[in-house]
């Protein structure tokens, strides 16, 4: 019989067993509404035997698996699919894989949590996020007694790195290594068009409409390990058109191939795998540092210097910020930068661009502040060589006893 609660929940009684003197073993059962408590009731009644839960033994990973193919990767995006895999298999199926669900204590998970202290935000949210979601599904479907996740305390995340333009010499170091690589077309993409790095990487020669210098951005590369897929956009917004500058439709119409055919491909015709592009940005990485080092004759020394100091240095969305950057010197309206770099709120592309503007007013207070030097200090060398010239042109002053006094 279910009973409502002061807090307007239903509660009802299950029997799953007898114990030793063939007394009743009861569970209760909390739910929303009553058709939701009966199904538990119901749920309940065929995965108990005894008092005892039929899947008391239960593996983490046996129900992670499960849970995350049933109520998880049918509602994400490839993108969010390629990054729970990631968390699976790089840190919670390390840390929990054979341990069984009930065993799991809230200690554990702590300190699982903990171990993340200085990773990204996202990170951070994403390990919380799913071991708070499977944990209470588990409770729910009545496989836990406890939710040993309920009160997890997150661990700060480490300070995200403050994006930058390129400086001047970046600038001209990229510019060589884009007119001199053999992958400088890529580097060239994200300096000129300022795409994420998968919109770069799932380019086809069909997107580009050279009659109206147009490139219509419609696909992802997502990597499940290595292996390069078509996923979707990180946002619907970011499927979008952006004008082709002149100097990439110079350089695209060189090497132009046919319409289905991936701009950045291996020999096979497939995206370029997540090793072969880690190879290849490192190679235009060293190719650019390399620009600054001309003094370096031996190769080998420039790309030990890479090896100890660069680490790379840039990363592909250095260059859709420094794109941002250009628009926004360029006077280019926020709301259509917004539609050319693909964001879903405008507010991301005003944020940014309070930030440029609060940015470009810093620059502008130290140029001021360093006009304001130089002329102080050329006012003084004026007053020092007046005193000079004061000092030569001074007429001595006259007796005026003399008996010339006054006359010439």
């Amino acid at each position: 019989m279910a009973k409502k609660t002061p807090s307007g929940k239903y509660r009802g009684r299950v029997q799953i067993g007898v114990d030793k003197d063939g007394k009743p073993i009861s569970k209760y059962v909390n739910a929303s509404t009553r058709r939701e408590l009966e199904q538990k009731k119901e749920y309940i009644r065929h995965h108990y035997v005894d008092g005892q839960p039929i899947r008391e033994d239960l593996p983490f990973y046996q129900y992670a698996e499960e849970w995350y193919k049933l109520k998880k990767e049918p509602f994400i995006s490839d993108a969010s699919r390629s990054a729970y895999r990631t968390m699976f298999n790089k840190h919670l199926l390390p840390a929990f894989g054979l341990r069984h669900l009930r065993a799991i204590s809230a200690s554990e998970i702590q300190a699982f949590i903990n171990s993340f202290a200085d990773s990204s935000k996202s990170q951070i949210t994403l390990a919380v996020g799913t071991l708070k979601a499977l944990f209470a599904s588990a409770y729910a479907e009545g496989i836990i007694e406890r939710d040993p996740s309920v009160s997890l305390i997150r661990p700060k995340a480490k300070k995200k790195a403050e994006r930058r333009a390129l400086t001047d010499q970046e600038t001209e170091n990229v510019l060589h290594t884009i007119r001199h690589h053999e992958h400088g077309l890529f580097l060239a993409v994200l300096y000129y068009l300022g795409l994420r790095r998968g919109e770069a990487l799932g380019l086809q020669w069909g997107d580009f409409d050279f009659d109206e210098d147009l490139v219509h951005i419609q696909r992802d590369i997502d990597y499940v390990g290595s292996t390069a897929h078509d996923g979707d956009l990180k946002t619907a917004a970011a499927n979008r058109y952006i004008p082709i500058p002149a100097e990439l439709r110079a350089m695209l119409s060189k090497v132009r191939g046919f319409p289905q055919q991936y701009v950045f491909h291996t020999e096979e015709g497939q995206p370029w795998s997540q090793s072969s592009f880690k190879r290849i940005w490192l190679s235009l990485m060293e190719a650019s540092y390399c620009v600054e080092q001309r003094e370096v004759t031996k190769e080998t020394k420039c790309k030990n210097d890479i090896i100890k100091q660069l680490k790379p240095t840039l990363t592909p969305h250095y260059f859709r910020h420094n794109y941002t950057t250009l628009l926004f010197e360029a006077g280019v309206e926020p709301l259509i930068a917004m539609k050319m770099l693909g964001h879903t709120d405008y507010q991301t592309t005003a944020n940014i661009y309070t930030h440029l503007k609060s940015e470009m007013l810093k620059k502008s207070t130290v140029d001021m502040q360093e006009v304001f030097r130089k002329k102080q200090e050329a006012k003084g060398v004026l007053a020092k060589a007046q005193g000079i010239r004061d000092k030569r042109s001074r007429k001595p002053e006259l007796d005026m006893s003399l008996p010339w006094a006054g006359k010439f």
